[in-house]
């Protein structure tokens, strides 16, 4: 199959997978399968299987057969005639704490020579050790209990001097990113501080947009000196908003847009504003009720005592 065939059915699946639904593509995922029935030059799909506990956070990108799937980063390869493949430089992958993550890089030349790899993340060699597991057999790379800071480009590549002078380079781009949902609604006091906090971390960082009932905060910003943004938990900038000195106007729905290289995600909650004297009217109105109260028995009081006063008046006379 020549370059401009492959790239013919490359955009055939694209168009595909195009027409499915977000929902389709948005899944739980712990462990993935490449299902691979033909040459390496043809295609596949990559699939995932359910994860309950990290539902809603992957997404499946197709990439010819060099597919990926977000939380254990696999990807496979065989590069033919000692080139690399042309859709393989830069793939992204999605590293998940607690789950196993692997990248693989199989190089052979058209004798099926496998070539021997050194792996690189930042540009900085890598060696096995007790957290990162280099397997020379399949040229792999392990990692059992990802962190965050295992996010970064990494790259394999051959020897210096295989094949003849110019090694063969494959890279990965490894992202570190978690979101979860916001608190469903907020209550904040009239003429309060509001803060709201977006739950998202990554590295690279996400880039963060805030929305008021679909308007942007920072648009509104320039007209507002009470909008100010700031850094959240985990540093990640503009993901907190500030808004001092809340009024009724600002009660409404609150969106964090979240951008990633997989694609956008939003988190959202309702803000409402609740009058500075709100508890105060309940207590007036206790108050008067028991000032009423007071009152009735008093009059009550008055009156039987008036009344047991003439009973007693009436029958001294009357003895008398």
């Amino acid at each position: 199959m020549n370059i401009m065939e492959d790239l013919s059915v490359r955009s055939q699946l694209l168009s595909a997978a195009s027409t499915r639904s977000a929902a389709d593509w948005l899944s739980a995922a712990h462990h993935c399968q490449l299902q691979q029935t033909t040459p390496a030059s043809h295609h596949c799909l990559q699939s995932c299987s359910n994860h309950q506990e990290m539902a809603g956070i992957y997404i499946i990108l197709l990439l010819g057969c060099l597919g990926t799937c977000m939380g254990t980063g696999v990807a496979h390869g065989t590069e033919n005639e000692g080139e690399a493949d042309l859709f393989s430089s830069d793939l992204i992958h999605w590293i998940t704490p607690g789950h196993l993550f692997k990248l693989s890089c199989n190089m052979t030349n058209d004798d099926s020579t496998n070539f021997t790899l050194d792996w690189f993340r930042d540009d900085e060699k890598l060696e096995s050790n007790d957290h990162i597991k280099i397997i020379t057999a399949n040229s792999s790379l392990i990692i059992n209990d990802p962190t965050k800071d295992d996010s970064g480009i990494y790259r394999c590549q051959t020897r210096a001097g295989i094949p003849k002078d110019n090694p063969l380079v494959k890279n990965f781009t490894v992202i570190y990113f978690t979101i979860r949902k916001m608190t469903k609604s907020i209550v904040v006091t009239d003429q309060e501080e509001l803060s709201l906090e977006c739950p998202v971390d990554g590295k690279p960082f996400p880039k963060i947009v805030w929305r008021k009932d679909s308007v942007s905060l920072l648009e509104m910003k320039a007209n507002d000196s009470r909008i100010n943004f700031a850094t959240n938990e985990n540093e990640v900038p503009n993901a907190k908003l500030i808004i001092s000195k809340v009024d009724p106007n600002d009660r409404g729905n609150y969106t964090c847009n979240v951008t990633t290289p997989f694609g956008s995600y939003e988190v959202f909650t309702y803000v409402r504003v609740k009058d500075i004297y709100a508890a105060l009217w309940p207590f007036l109105g206790i108050l008067v009720e028991v000032l009423l109260l007071g009152i009735i028995i008093f009059i009550f009081e008055k009156r039987r005592a008036k009344a047991e006063f003439e009973e007693s008046d009436t029958d001294q006379g009357n003895d008398q």
